[in-house]
């Protein structure tokens, strides 16, 4: 049984990132011992991954009835912008479903609908891995407030800018940080950055979408021909009155998580945070920060340096990953 949820586990991490911001889901029928149909969740508004194993099951020209359906996510029972899988379960006669973990979206009622139906209806391997893999959806579900990354890009001595050097990282680091991005719903810097680096925040070094940038600008100090404004999806939060389209006015900068939640209903789930000194010392001390990653190079910045952080900052932090990227050190850490 495992042995087939994993596999779904691998098909749902392939509607990475066009799945956003729905959840990554697998699919998989199987009869007799034998998989007969599969597929996963490929782009947001597309059809589920269930119907798109039910459907791939039927143009191999097998049957589905008295087959065991496995899917990572309790499959949806209601009307969404595709309707419900549990109606094709039922008219199709899958005999039975095991799913890895419960959708924690208070409107899916697919195990009681299945139960209540007659069909059998198991629940709970993998579910930690299963919960791990949709981490920003659960995130959002839960608390309606995005899963946020928060990235640092410094110098062996903990600096992250320098009047005379414009690269901290390498090559390979900067790819990876453009995976991050493609990865993300959008990508979130301060005013400070934008007047200093003048940043695209895009993910043209890999294939990806470009997610939205978000600037934290209280003032309205954004020149107009800058960078990120060439993407006419990018949001300004700011502390100044504005008629103009995709400005938010807030009454206070300085309190997050209230900008954040606000973000998140506007589809803005899944945030990574490329900000200086102020921008990511304010994350930290708001222990707002799901996972940060660390990226450092060989190069030392000089008593022009800007500090990555302000003291006494940094969190109680677990390091859950190191490793080398071409030149470069990147940790992985999470809050202990």
């Amino acid at each position: 049984m495992s042995d087939f949820l994993k596999k779904t586990l691998i098909l749902a991490r392939k509607g990475e990132p066009l799945a956003y911001p729905n959840p990554l889901v697998g699919a998989i029928l199987v009869k007799n011992g034998k998989i007969i149909g599969q597929g996963y969740h490929k782009k947001f508004g597309s059809p589920h991954a269930e119907v798109v194993a039910i459907n791939n099951c039927v143009k191999k020209g097998n049957n589905p009835e008295n087959s065991t359906l496995y899917v990572n996510l309790e499959p949806c029972s209601h009307h969404g912008k595709t309707p419900p899988c549990t109606n094709l379960i039922i008219e199709k006669g899958i005999k039975k479903v095991v799913f890895a973990v419960k959708d924690p979206n208070p409107k899916v009622k697919g195990l009681e609908v299945l139960k209540k139906i007659g069909i059998e209806t198991t629940y709970g391997q993998l579910a930690k891995t299963a919960t791990e893999l949709n981490k920003v959806f659960f995130k959002y579900q839960k608390t309606g407030l995005p899963y946020l990354t928060l990235k640092i890009a410094s110098s062996y001595n903990f600096k992250i800018w320098s009047p005379k050097i414009t690269k901290i990282t390498g090559l390979e680091s900067q790819k990876f940080t453009h995976r991050l991005r493609a990865k993300s719903t959008s990508v979130l810097t301060g005013i400070n950055t934008i007047l200093k680096d003048d940043p695209l925040l895009t993910t043209r070094l890999v294939k990806g979408e470009n997610p939205t940038p978000i600037i934290l600008d209280g003032s309205l100090k954004i020149p107009p021909k800058s960078n990120v404004l060439k993407n006419k999806k990018t949001i300004i939060c700011t502390e100044k009155k504005s008629s103009k389209k995709n400005v938010l006015t807030f009454t206070t900068l300085s309190n997050l998580k209230p900008i954040l939640k606000k973000l998140a209903t506007l589809g803005h789930t899944n945030i990574l945070v490329e900000g200086g000194q102020k921008i990511t010392s304010s994350f930290l001390q708001q222990k707002l920060a799901d996972k940060i990653i660390i990226f450092i190079s060989d190069k030392k910045l000089g008593q022009q340096g800007l500090r990555a952080i302000l003291p006494k900052t940094l969190p109680n932090l677990k390091i859950t990953d190191i490793k080398k990227i071409g030149e470069d050190i990147v940790m992985e850490l999470r809050n202990l």
